[in-house]
C-alpha cells in the first residue's frame, strides 16, 4: 500500500508510531502528513487492532487513513480509499462515544479506595517497604524513557528515599495512593476495545476511492482537495 501510494515511511517506526507519511506542498509550506494504513482481503471490513482506547483514538483524530483490499498472498491492491480526518470524524466520534461510560469508572472507582482496601491488600501497617509496594504494583512505577516518566518508587518514598528504590520506604498515606494507581491502572486497561471494524459501508460512503493504475497520482489529487476544502486552503 505504501509503494503504491509513493508513501514514506520513518526509518525508526515503532508499533505505538505512524504507518507513513507524506509531505504536502502548500503555497510554499510543507505540511507532514501522518497516515494510518489499514488492509483487508476483498469486501471485508477493517480492523483497528488490539487494545483500541481513548487515548489512539484522539491521536487517530488528526491522522489520515488509506484503506486496501488485498488477495491473499499478493501485494497488489484490488481498491484503495483515502480518508482525511474529516471523512473520519463521524467514525472516531462515534468509537470515543462508545468509551465514554467504561472511562467514567476512572474517575469513580479509585476514590472509593480506602484505608480498609489497603489493609486488606497490604496489611495494617504504618509504614510499607518497597518490596510490599512491588507486589502490587509490579512494572507501573518504574522509569520508562519512552514516555518520559521517571522512577515512581523513589519519587513517592516519603518515610526514607534511598539511592536505589529497594531501599525506599513509604507511608501509609502513600500506600493508600499507590492501591488507588493501580485501580486506575487496571480499569484504564480494561478502558479499550477490542479490534472494533472500520466498515467497508462506511469507508465506501465517506472516503474516496483512488482507482489504479496510476495510484500515486490519482491519490496525491485526493489529498490535496480534502486538504483544500478542510484547511481553507486553495
Amino acid at each position: 500500500m505504501v509503494a503504491a501510494l509513493n508513501l514514506e515511511q520513518p526509518p525508526d517506526r515503532a508499533r505505538h508510531g505512524y504507518d507513513a507519511h507524506l509531505d504536502l506542498d502548500s503555497g510554499g509550506r510543507l505540511h507532514r502528513l501522518l497516515f494510518e494504513c489499514k488492509s483487508a482481503p476483498h469486501n471485508k471490513d477493517f480492523g483497528t487492532g488490539r487494545d483500541t482506547g481513548l487515548r489512539q483514538l484522539q491521536r487517530w483524530a488528526d491522522m489520515h487513513f488509506v484503506f486496501g483490499w488485498f488477495e491473499p498472498r499478493d501485494n497488489q491492491p484490488q481498491r484503495l480509499w483515502y480518508g482525511s480526518p474529516g471523512m473520519m470524524r463521524a467514525w472516531n466520534d462515534r468509537e470515543q462515544a462508545y468509551l465514554i461510560p467504561d472511562l467514567e469508572l476512572l474517575h469513580y472507582v479509585p476514590a472509593t479506595i480506602d484505608s480498609e482496601a489497603v489493609t486488606h491488600i497490604l496489611g495494617d501497617k504504618d509504614v510499607y517497604t518497597y518490596e510490599e509496594l512491588r507486589v502490587l504494583l509490579k512494572a507501573q512505577w518504574d522509569a520508562d524513557q519512552i514516555s518520559g516518566r521517571p522512577n515512581l518508587y523513589l519519587e513517592n518514598a516519603d518515610i526514607r528515599r534511598g539511592r536505589r528504590a529497594a531501599d525506599c520506604l513509604y507511608s501509609r498515606e502513600v500506600a493508600e495512593f499507590a492501591v488507588r494507581e493501580r485501580v486506575h491502572y487496571l480499569l484504564a486497561r480494561g478502558g479499550t476495545v477490542n479490534n472494533r471494524k472500520i466498515t467497508a459501508r462506511y469507508v465506501k460512503e465517506n472516503c474516496v476511492e483512488i482507482v489504479g493504475p496510476r495510484w500515486s497520482a490519482n491519490f496525491y489529487a485526493a489529498v490535496e482537495e480534502a486538504w483544500a476544502e478542510e484547511n481553507g486552503w486553495g
